[in-house]
């Protein structure tokens, strides 16, 4: 075979030898995927408070300061009625709506930094309670997150006794500088014959099942 027949052939298979690496070569790398962003569920946001409510003991506090994640707090009322934050220490809490909570805080706040952005939010109430006691499987305080029947305050307790319910109910409640009482029974209550009596109760108020 003439020697120009042979150095073309070995060209062609040359070239055939290299085109599929530079063929693979050319075609652009298939990226992956991006995975999905992870996604972060929204943090609850507290109930809303009636903003003409008083502040009590026991009660959680959010204290949130404007661009101040050291001075943004959650804070319990203390039993003495106050809350300590940095930088102004004790702070009156009990007795306060929100908002004038907040104005004192800003005022104090004025020693150390100029128009402090401070709001006050419920997280908690815990102050609001009855005593529900006598012949009630776990009897002691009960806390009124919303509006609460006396029904309502028995079943919290663990409802009556076998022994419980046969005598009545007492209501003690605080009103006017004196204790009014109010006697129900019991049995009235639950069949119905007297659905008045089953009241709403009120913070302070204590319950007797005998």
């Amino acid at each position: 075979m003439p020697f120009t027949m042979l150095r073309g052939v070995a060209i062609c298979v040359l070239q055939i030898a290299i085109m599929p690496t530079w063929t693979s070569a050319a075609r652009p790398a298939q990226e992956p995927d991006p995975a999905p962003a992870a996604q972060t569920a929204p943090s609850p946001a507290p109930a809303a408070i009636d903003p003409t409510y008083r502040i009590g003991i026991e009660d959680v506090l959010l204290i949130s300061v404007w661009r101040d994640a050291d001075l943004t707090q959650v804070v319990p009322v203390r039993p003495d009625g106050s809350i300590s934050l940095p930088l102004i220490q004790d702070v009156r809490a009990a007795g306060r709506t929100p908002e004038e909570l907040a104005s004192d805080i800003r005022q104090r706040l004025r020693e150390f930094m100029t128009n402090p952005a401070v709001t006050v939010v419920v997280r908690e109430v815990n102050s609001l309670k009855v005593f529900v006691l006598g012949e009630v499987v776990k009897p002691g305080p009960v806390v009124l997150r919303s509006r609460t029947s006396l029904l309502q305050a028995i079943a919290q307790a663990g409802g009556v006794t076998p022994f419980g319910g046969r005598d009545g109910v007492i209501i003690y409640r605080q009103g006017f500088g004196t204790d009014r009482v109010l006697e129900v029974s019991y049995r009235d209550l639950v069949t119905g014959r007297r659905p008045e009596g089953n009241v709403l109760l009120e913070a302070g108020d204590t319950v007797l099942v005998r």
